[in-house]
């Protein structure tokens, strides 16, 4: 059949930016097409070969067998798949003690912080990218430099590549910006505009709270417009407490500080998003493109700018954080798993990806240009919001000897505290710096 499908329930993504990175993938083919990767390539016997791929997204299953595996298996018939979701009790370290490790992972850079390394299953493809040819200056250098910043930061040169594009963009209901006679949002605003606009679009009105504006600011900290990284480059330290991120969390808590009829319960991604689509109580809604495979159908009246900056980096959009496939260091095909990478980085894959609303991770201009042709929600929409800005850089890549620690709850539950208004932002970001160190200390202890 090609590819055989587990389905297990409980994504360790959130959905609507899985279903994004689904089929946002794309090389050149056979030993390759448009690009010399595989030519000369280690002769191989073409025996069967199957090869188990895995992601966070249970959901994303179905899609990937008829966006990624049906094609592969008309490029290469000799491989197959065997699809992997995540779930409790088939995390990817369950899946290493039951010795079903995958041969790819499909995930964010996160996935190499949190997983692979811990495991010791990250995998240098920088003698794979040597060995095929593979033409790395095809890929768009910002998502290159966010893999060789993570991959440095572990000795590496390139663990995983990137095939799917995410581009933050900020989305404007019509709908509200007319109810209030307000005039539409436009692209190369800085943050300043844009609570400009919310403090006109932040109202009570009709027995309804509208909001100026919501956000994912999960993404919009992790890979904020200033580059600033949350542990220190050098020391086994964190670094939060900074005059950078006073202005972040500054600049985006504003928003949520604004008079409103009553208190906002703790937030989420998944509260923002609802309150843009669902309720449809947001003028505004800071977000990654993925979002727009969530909207629902009937959500027609929306557009998009390109995301407001800071003052001290005009010009410049938050970090792009796109999705790869990484190599498993214990994978017995890695040479046939990067055959599959090649063809998913293909023009022929990428243009399909990003015809049917997949942002490219190419740098050729007329896929850039089919973005959403085949996507019935993007038609007419602004996607030259897209490519308006320049991505920050990632921070420098840390010395790989110190101690890395999860820091999402920490930073998810003081920026709660702050738009709440239970802490301002300096005590918040002491209290972030001071967790983030004990939970350093507490690991390096082990």
């Amino acid at each position: 059949m090609g590819i055989r499908i587990r389905r297990w329930a409980g994504a360790a993504v959130p959905l609507a930016i899985v279903a994004a990175m689904a089929a946002g993938c794309g090389s050149s083919g056979e030993p390759a097409a448009g690009n010399d990767a595989g030519k000369n390539a280690p002769k191989e016997k073409q025996e069967p070969v199957t090869l188990r791929f895995y992601t966070g997204d249970k959901d994303y299953a179905q899609r990937f067998k008829t966006e990624i595996a049906d094609k592969v298996k008309q490029k290469y018939p000799y491989i197959s798949f065997e699809f992997q979701g995540a779930d409790s009790g088939k995390e990817i370290q369950d899946l290493v003690v039951a010795k079903e490790t995958p041969d790819i992972y499909y995930q964010g850079t996160s996935a190499l912080d949190n997983q692979l390394v811990k495991l010791n299953l990250h995998y240098d493809l920088a003698e794979l990218v040597k060995t095929n040819k593979f033409d790395l200056n095809r890929i768009d250098p910002a998502y290159m430099d966010v893999i060789k910043s993570a991959s440095a930061t572990y000795g590496g040169t390139y663990y995983g590549l990137p095939v799917t594009a995410f581009t933050p963009v900020l989305f404007y209901n019509k709908d509200i910006f007319d109810k209030f006679g307000v005039a539409y949002p436009k692209d190369d605003m800085t943050w300043d505009d844009a609570y400009e606009l919310a403090k006109r679009l932040t109202r009570y009105q009709d027995g309804v709270q509208y909001r100026g504006i919501t956000m994912n600011f999960p993404y919009l900290l992790d890979n904020n417009q200033l580059g600033a990284p949350y542990f220190h480059l050098t020391e086994n330290k964190a670094a939060v407490n900074t005059d950078a991120w006073k202005s972040i969390f500054t600049t985006l808590t504003r928003f949520y500080l604004l008079p409103m009829n009553a208190k906002l319960e703790k937030l989420s991604r998944v509260k923002e998003v609802q309150a843009f689509t669902g309720t449809r109580v947001s003028a505004m809604h800071a977000d990654v493109t993925a979002a727009i495979e969530s909207f629902p159908d009937d959500f027609t009246r929306w557009d998009m700018v390109s995301m407001p900056t800071m003052k001290e980096a005009p010009g410049i959009n938050f970090q792009t954080n796109p999705r790869f496939y990484y190599i498993m260091s214990s994978s017995k095909h890695k040479q046939e798993a990067f055959r599959v990478i090649d063809f998913v980085l293909s023009e022929e894959m990428q243009m399909a990806a990003s015809k049917a609303g997949k942002a490219t991770v190419l740098t050729n201009p007329d896929i850039r240009k089919a973005y959403g042709e085949s996507f019935d929600k993007i038609k007419g929409k602004h996607v030259e919001a897209l490519y308006a800005n320049k991505h920050v850089k990632p921070s420098p890549p840390r010395d790989p000897k110190l101690v890395t620690v999860p820091v999402t709850s920490f930073v998810n539950d003081e920026f709660n505290n702050v738009l709440s208004g239970q802490k301002d932002v300096n005590t918040a970001l002491r209290n972030m710096d001071d967790a983030i160190n004990k939970a350093i200390a507490a690991e390096m202890a082990k």
